[in-house]
């Protein structure tokens, strides 16, 4: 019975360091047609089977209008089955500016958790937020970073308002500090 224990461990183990993410042509993606202004498409196979996240964005925000004026990310498993969405939007004029987007299988689960971070603002001081899902869980960091009026580095942030990761594991809480910290710490160059 152990023998046969080790061997089904084996593949899950395997699978969930081997994912491997693609950006497929908008055109080669039915669910497309579902959204407009599409800004990213990525795929991937996981233990939850075929994923698709479409990141879409109106972009008619800042002085010169290329700003984008919201965000939203759109999280499909099999043909068409909604997991997540999110959508934020901009607070004034200056827009927001998506600064990454992270695939990782942190706890070797094999199912990929999806880090988007991004800025609200073009002030000298600007927010700043993580998002974090795995299999339908969301977790956020939100915080301001930049430089005040006295160029002294402005850094801060809140892990556990809404969408906490209070209660997350410590896997998922380290890595998405250090993403947040390596992104927007102006403490550290």
């Amino acid at each position: 019975m152990r023998k046969l224990f080790t061997l089904l461990l084996i593949p899950v183990s395997f699978f969930s360091q081997d994912i491997e993410i693609t950006q497929p042509d908008f055109r080669d993606v039915e669910l497309a047609n579902k959204h407009s202004d599409i800004i990213k498409i990525y795929a991937w196979y996981d233990s939850l089977g075929k994923n698709t996240l479409i990141m879409t964005a109106d972009r008619n925000c800042g002085d010169m209008r290329d700003e984008y004026c919201d965000l939203r990310a759109y999280h499909y498993t099999g043909k068409n089955k909604l997991l997540w969405d999110i959508k934020d939007y901009a607070e004034d004029q200056y827009g927001m500016f998506l600064n990454d987007i992270e695939f990782s299988d942190v706890d070797s689960d094999g199912i990929v958790e999806i880090s988007i971070l991004y800025q609200l603002g073009a002030d000298d001081i600007y927010s700043v937020k993580l998002i974090m899902h795995e299999n339908g869980k969301k977790y956020a960091i939100r915080g301001k970073t930049g430089f005040d009026y006295r160029d002294r580095c402005v850094y801060d942030y809140d892990m556990f308002g809404r969408n906490s990761f209070e209660y997350a594991k410590n896997s998922f809480r380290n890595h998405a500090l250090g993403l947040f910290s390596d992104a927007y710490n102006c403490y550290s160059d």
